[in-house]
């Protein structure tokens, strides 16, 4: 079964035609599922008001889908976005074909000016998109949790996405902040039991050994054990969109790994107000006081 999961911009009438409403908060999900292949739709509901809307929904994706209506500043900050952090396979898709030409030049230079401009119908491109084949990481294996609730008679569940190996029913498993092993009692896929769950499938765990109030969005799971930081020794690189960083202390945000946590930039290092878990070796940064608000990476 091939998983896909797909961030979307401005695509409501796409969505409404292809798929079925699932969990909302201030991200929405969307599935379709057919015999060979299961796509798993985000988007920001509370974009532009919540940046971290915009970069929790990019975060896991695949593959994206861009619906241009109108060219503002919106746009402008969801493209910079995708280019710090969005897929390298995705979809521009628009209502009036004169839009076009002003887009192009936005595009220039950014991993979207790749993005295939299409016209098909939501069904066409929905059947094409769950064409595409992808390759995550067999190892090790690590879900990150967008979601969490407490059933009766089944305890705590965990929603999220497998970024990497196998994930099985009664494996032992590292939950990052805790530092606590959980036990996975069963998983769930699209409301079916199942075994195991392989790299870039949406599950729904219960979880033994952890309470949904412990729990927060952009925790993982691993087999690994986790890293941490609150000093991260590195500059951050600057969007080519954005004119300067101000001088001195500047207010920032980790805006990736489904996170959104503060910390204080000074030109050579990133103090954290709480330790941030380092499972790659970059991270996305935000600050409402930059323009475009989700701005730069800072590598270490």
């Amino acid at each position: 079964m091939n998983s896909l999961t797909v961030f979307t911009y401005n695509a409501e009438e796409f969505l409404r035609e292809v798929s079925k409403k699932g969990t909302s908060s201030d991200i929405e999900f969307h599935e379709r599922k057919s015999d060979d292949s299961i796509l798993t739709f985000i988007s920001p509901l509370r974009y532009p008001d919540k940046i971290s809307s915009l970069t929790d929904s990019i975060f896991a994706a695949d593959i994206a889908v861009v619906n241009i209506t109108a060219l503002n500043r919106d746009l402008g900050e969801v493209i910079v976005a995708l280019d710090l952090m969005g897929p390298e396979t995705g979809f521009i898709t628009f209502t009036d074909s004169s839009i076009i030409d002003q887009v192009r030049p936005l595009l220039k230079g950014t991993r979207l000016s790749s993005y295939e401009i299409t016209e098909k119908k939501p069904v066409e491109l929905a059947d094409q998109i769950s064409s595409i084949k992808t390759k995550k990481p067999d190892s090790p294996t690590t879900i990150i949790i967008d979601h969490f609730f407490g059933v009766k008679s089944v305890g705590t569940v965990a929603l999220g996405f497998v970024l990497s190996g196998t994930v099985h029913k009664h494996q032992d498993l590292e939950l990052s902040y805790l530092d606590r092993k959980v036990q996975v009692r069963s998983i769930q896929m699209h409301d079916v039991d199942v075994e195991s769950a392989g790299p870039g499938a949406r599950v729904g765990l219960a979880l033994k050994n952890a309470d949904p109030e412990e729990l927060e969005r952009g925790m993982l799971l691993s087999e690994k054990p986790f890293e941490y930081a609150s000093v991260i020794e590195a500059k951050i690189v600057p969007h080519r969109s954005v004119k300067r960083i101000p001088d001195g202390q500047v207010e920032v945000f980790v805006s990736d790994y489904m996170r959104y946590q503060r910390g204080f930039y000074d030109g050579k290092s990133l103090t954290m107000d709480k330790k941030v878990c380092l499972p790659g070796r970059s991270l996305v940064v935000s600050s409402p006081a930059i323009a475009p608000r989700i701005f730069g990476r800072i590598n270490f």
